[in-house]
């Protein structure tokens, strides 16, 4: 794409590829000098285009270098959002796109969504940028806008008609879905997380907000009723909003609610109608999650008959609720958990299906994080659990064994050990449970990677450690 097609007055130069990271300049790109976190591109503008890069696009004054074109402009993200959905020829235009944002749950109803949407749907999240018989392991949550749109572009090339997507705080606060076209925005829940980036709950909410207040005016925002951010996201919401939920009076409700702990059936009561649902999800918070999934998609044109026996059987979300199980007598639950929230739900599934017989946890807390969170974590750990076996999550560059006293010091003394190999944790706690017990293994899901001081590293995921340990027993 010529230079001239992206910016009023720049010459008729080739473009052959958009870059922000200078490490990876090619010649031909277009680098934009963004600032980040803990860099800013403007420094390493000179790399860049030393590396090929034929023009750049900055805000603040810079040292410039020959045969290179410059771009100055009053918000860079801003251009590169509108440019990379450009470049790529607007991909999000093309297809349904579903947003879902929420503290829990973005993974399990994106993903119920790509299982079971009615045309060829694509996923992009925490656990993979999937589609079709592609299967990648993402960056982050929400990716920046670069590479957003470049899996979008991916995905329509392939013939991808929809794409689910987990959409972070971090993602809307830095401005990442910015020139994504939304049909529909789905809000799971708000309960207390990231505040190391946030800073307070308030503004943790304004940057979920976002979503809902961009939405385009023929989009649909689904909102969870028996929330407390229901009223005040339907007040900002920009577009039409139907709302689900099992407690209030919402358009999408469920009701005669039953759990066990292979499955669970409820009805489903949407405009006068009611509908027997089935499903083998389980627990009681995975029902909003599937109600979300079902407004969603129903709201984007899907009959409700035609999903019903596509519930029955959802594939096995890796991570999320997974039950392990290797001819074991006790239950081993692999959860991505890692909030007071996400902690209390699945803690409290753990006392359903245990029915009195004891549970144990495997868990740590991720380095350069929420510090505060750490204690709360083990507090309600402590609560639930006759035994929690403490170890490393991501510690990044921080000590494992200072993160694992941070937690142990919300859990009474003599309930808590700490182990740092993680799989030695998982095997310590699987050679504890004796029949009926439960043992919970929190925070990393099915993540095939661990973040140290220098970086990320391989791990095996919590859920082929624990069939790994079992194995052994």
């Amino acid at each position: 794409m010529l230079l001239s097609e992206m910016f009023e007055g720049a010459p008729e130069i080739e473009i052959q590829g958009l870059c922000i990271d200078s490490r990876k300049a090619k010649a031909g790109d277009l680098f934009f000098c963004l600032k980040g976190l803990e860099a800013d591109g403007h420094q390493f503008a000179e790399k860049a285009c030393k590396a090929g890069a034929a023009a750049v696009v900055h805000c603040d004054e810079l040292k410039q270098c020959q045969g290179v074109f410059y771009i100055k402009v009053d918000n860079v993200n801003e251009e590169l959002n509108r440019i990379c959905d450009l470049f790529n020829g607007h991909p999000s235009q093309k297809m349904t796109v579903f947003g879902v944002t929420g503290t829990n749950g973005k993974t399990t109803t994106t993903s119920i969504i790509s299982d079971v949407y009615n045309k060829p749907c694509g996923y992009m999240g925490t656990i993979a940028v999937r589609y079709g018989s592609v299967n990648k392991i993402p960056n982050l949550t929400t990716p920046d806008a670069l590479e957003i749109h470049e899996n979008l572009k991916e995905m329509t090339d392939y013939g991808m008609a929809g794409v689910a997507m987990e959409v972070s705080s971090h993602g809307l606060a830095m401005g990442r879905v910015d020139a994504v076209d939304f049909d529909v925005a789905i809000f799971t829940n708000l309960t207390y997380d990231h505040l190391d980036y946030h800073k307070t709950m308030e503004n943790y909410f304004e940057a979920k907000k976002i979503l809902f207040k961009n939405m385009k005016r023929d989009g649909v925002a689904v909102l969870n009723a028996d929330d407390i951010s229901f009223e005040a996201l339907a007040e900002c919401v920009s577009c039409r909003y139907v709302s689900y939920g099992v407690n209030a009076d919402a358009d999408y409700r469920a009701e005669n609610v039953k759990l066990s702990p292979d499955g669970s059936v409820f009805d489903l009561l949407h405009d006068g109608n009611r509908y027997a649902v089935k499903t083998n999800l389980v627990a009681l918070y995975n029902i909003y999650n599937l109600l979300g999934a079902i407004a969603g998609m129903h709201e984007a044109g899907m009959a409700i008959e035609e999903m019903l026996p596509r519930l029955t059987k959802i594939s096995q979300i890796e991570g999320r609720m997974e039950n392990i199980a290797e001819g074991q007598d006790f239950h081993v639950i692999v959860d991505y958990a890692h909030t007071p929230d996400g902690f209390e739900k699945v803690f409290q599934y753990g006392q359903e299906i245990a029915r009195g017989k004891k549970i144990y946890a495997v868990f740590g807390c991720a380095g350069k994080r929420d510090k505060v969170k750490r204690k709360v974590l083990g507090q309600i750990a402590g609560k639930y659990c006759d035994k929690v076996f403490v170890t490393e999550e991501d510690p990044r560059d921080e000590r494992a064994e200072e993160i694992a006293a941070m937690i142990m010091s919300g859990i009474p003394e003599g309930k808590a050990v700490f182990i740092a190999d993680r799989y030695e944790a998982i095997e310590a706690a699987v050679r504890t449970a004796e029949p009926g017990d439960c043992v919970l293994i929190l925070g990393k899901g099915d993540e095939s990677y661990m973040y140290y001081q220098h970086g990320r590293g391989p791990w095996m995921g919590d859920n082929e450690a624990a069939k790994k340990a079992l194995k052994k027993l």
